[in-house]
């Protein structure tokens, strides 16, 4: 159903994937649907890549953030490095800002190390070659500072810094306006 014709019923399969972890299991999810939730993630149809977005909080929840750490971020780091497509750097690093969203009523709880890996991520987007990646990287850290669940110490030594470079020397109007957006999401 991951491979189908039809972007509907992928995208569809993609929304379903993260609820299915949660009624089979983890080790159910490992084993049979990680390949299918990975491919949907590199898919064509922008859409059928939101539902990954969409679906990282509800993973979260379900698998905890060291199950996060040691499946999810590699295969995602690895997609990101190995991309050529920008679009594929934007899913991810919006994959990643989704974490720091509320799953419904269930206050999401990132490990520290996660949230150190997510804000090095964004903090990578932010050094991107294009202004679309940039742009959403700063998106990103603004929800991290939103979301209240960031160490002060990396909110001071990392993400404040990096922002207010960009807010000087970003040549792309939208990108600092962004940026500018995140430094005001932490007062």
């Amino acid at each position: 159903m991951a491979r189908a014709q039809n972007w509907r019923v992928r995208d569809a399969v993609g929304r379903l994937l993260p609820f299915l972890a949660e009624a089979r299991g983890v080790s159910f999810f490992e084993d049979h649907l990680l390949e299918p939730w990975l491919k949907i993630m590199s898919d064509q149809v922008a859409d059928v890549r939101a539902a990954c977005i969409a679906g990282m909080p509800k993973l979260l929840s379900v698998c905890g953030s060291e199950w996060i750490m040691q499946e999810i971020l590699p295969n995602y780091t690895r997609m990101y490095d190995e991309s050529h497509s920008y679009l594929t750097r934007i899913t991810v690093l919006r994959s990643f800002a989704a974490l720091s969203v509320q799953d419904g009523e269930n206050a999401l709880k990132i490990s520290d190390a996660l949230m150190e890996q997510i804000v090095s991520l964004m903090l990578r987007g932010l050094t991107d070659s294009v202004p679309n990646v940039r742009l959403i990287a700063a998106r990103g850290l603004g929800l991290v500072t939103i979301s209240g669940q960031c160490d002060g110490g990396i909110m001071k030594s990392k993400i404040v810094p990096a922002l207010n470079e960009l807010v000087h020397q970003e040549q792309d109007i939208d990108c600092r306006y962004q940026c500018q957006l995140a430094l005001e999401a932490k007062v």
